[in-house]
């Protein structure tokens, strides 16, 4: 006796799955499904990838741009100190503090890519990742895009996120449908069912041999595109991890939902076409009903009514602005005593008093914007648990870094940065007012801002990010989706109890 038959005498149900796995294995259809779904992973991660190379050089030239401005400031700063029969415009002149605040300053935010960025594009290309700093512009965001084509960006990217979240999921239907149906459609069920062995035990085994293949192999496919395509995994180690098991728990889930469609016995027409609508329903029409929902409910402040309200608070401060400075002067012990000198201040100097009155005008509809969007990215990660193909893609971007909760915290260090800038220029400058530095007799330059005072203007520092945290951030919809494939598998093993009447 050999030692599959003594296999199938003391344990046939393992020797049933071992059978069963063998033959999964001699299916050209499972590795077909494979080398798809590895080609399809190589080639989203590349175009992320590409996308990471082109952002990261353009974040590079910028800041080798700066760097060259800053010298270039601190060599005028020399260059000025020679002796003119006139003075240079405030505008031009590097050493003049408030001149140099609105017009020489000059440092851009950027935002890095995270060492796993090709994970998936996400908001990648929608959201600029690097910002131009302006004391004056309202709560820090200057309106800056990252150039792309228009087209491109309404076609969308096919990314290594889309093909996880939304081509996968076909492709394991087919797999699963084809092969568990093959006997009913070729008419060999009677053979099956003549046999000793009950209809759920034999779908349940048939579905568990191909499953022995397909996940190891989408694992397999997953780490090769992200090493094709420059990941460093050491780097992004619990990334990565978090990353293979939401990839491996959501295949699973397919494969339990196309088990429990196969659990009734249909052939694979019927069974296609039941799982094709399940999945038209939960990937697209499901989170298109729920936005149309959230923008009918949510309360949203208009963009249009924002650029007017921001255009009539501009006019009222640039009519009334010489009152607005004298009530500001009064209530300054250091400014006290000044307002004659209100009519000689530059626009840099009024700026420093009128930038944060203008913010303060807008506080209101600042404060609305944050909160419909809150809104809006909550409803999403609620919609993540109903629509898994949403919730996966969007997990994955988390993981990637491109996800929108990121860039809103990058916008908060901007704004906090441009804080910090104010907090460090605008007393610097209002200081002039009361008690101005001489200027040197002769000179060309306003000689109150040095070369040593400019290296210790603050510099914007990237937020700390945290790998484990973003793994952390996914766990909840793996343990759901988990919860999800063991339910279905439970639910198809008692729907499949009895074999097809008609046979």
């Amino acid at each position: 006796m050999n030692a599959t038959a003594a296999l199938a005498r003391f344990h046939p149900a393992r020797a049933l799955f071992v059978w069963e796995w063998r033959q999964a294995a001699r299916q050209p259809l499972l590795w077909a499904v494979l080398a798809l779904l590895l080609g399809a992973f190589c080639v989203g991660a590349r175009s992320a990838a590409r996308l990471q190379q082109v952002q990261h050089a353009a974040q590079v030239q910028q800041q080798r741009s700066d760097a060259d401005w800053d010298r270039d400031v601190v060599a005028r700063m020399h260059d000025y100190a020679r002796p003119a029969d006139a003075p240079a415009p405030y505008w031009q002149d590097p050493t003049d503090i408030a001149g140099y605040s609105r017009y020489q300053l000059r440092e851009h935010a950027a935002k890095p890519a995270l060492p796993l960025g090709m994970l998936s594009v996400g908001n990648g290309d929608l959201l600029p990742t690097r910002w131009p700093m302006k004391l004056e512009t309202p709560f820090g965001i200057e309106p800056a895009y990252d150039f792309e084509a228009p087209r491109q960006l309404a076609l969308g990217r096919f990314d290594l996120g889309f093909a996880v979240a939304q081509l996968m999921p076909l492709l394991i239907f087919a797999l699963v449908v084809l092969l568990a149906t093959f006997e009913r459609d070729s008419g060999m069920l009677r053979l099956i069912a003549a046999q000793p062995v009950s209809p759920a035990q034999w779908l349940r085994l048939r579905v568990l041999g191909i499953a022995a293949w397909l996940l190891p192999g989408i694992a397999v496919c997953l780490t090769l595109a992200l090493l094709a395509a420059g990941a460093d995994l050491a780097a992004a180690w619990p990334e990565f991890r978090a990353a293979l098991a939401l990839v491996l728990v959501y295949a699973a889930s397919c494969i339990a939902l196309a088990y429990f469609v196969v659990a009734a016995w249909p052939g694979a027409a019927r069974a296609l076409g039941m799982l094709l609508a399940l999945w038209l329903f939960f990937a697209q029409a499901l989170p298109v009903l729920a936005a149309l929902l959230l923008d009918a409910a949510a309360d949203s402040p208009s963009r249009t009514l924002y650029i007017d309200a921001l255009r009539r608070a501009e006019q009222h401060i640039a009519a009334t602005r010489d009152e607005l400075l004298r009530e500001q002067f009064a209530v300054r012990a250091d400014l006290a005593g000044q307002e004659s000198r209100i009519g000689q201040l530059d626009y840099a100097t009024r700026l420093t008093f009128l930038a944060p009155l203008l913010e303060h005008a807008l506080a209101d509809w600042q404060a609305g914007f944050a909160a419909a969007r809150e809104r809006r990215m909550r409803a999403s990660d609620v919609l993540g648990f109903a629509a898994p193909p949403l919730g996966v893609e969007s997990a994955l971007s988390q993981l990637a870094g491109t996800d929108l909760a990121r860039h809103v915290r990058y916008e908060r260090a901007v704004m906090a940065h441009q804080q910090r800038l104010r907090d460090w220029f605008y007393p610097r400058v209002q200081a002039q007012i009361n008690a101005p530095t001489p200027r040197p007799p002769r000179s060309y330059a306003r000689a109150n801002f040095t070369p040593e005072e400019q290296a210790q203007i603050p510099r914007f520092a990237v937020p700390a990010e945290s790998g484990g945290a973003r793994a952390r951030a996914v766990v909840p919809l793996v343990l759901w989706l988990l919860v999800a494939s063991l339910v279905l598998a439970v639910a198809a093993q008692r729907r499949s109890r009895r074999w097809p009447e008609e046979i």
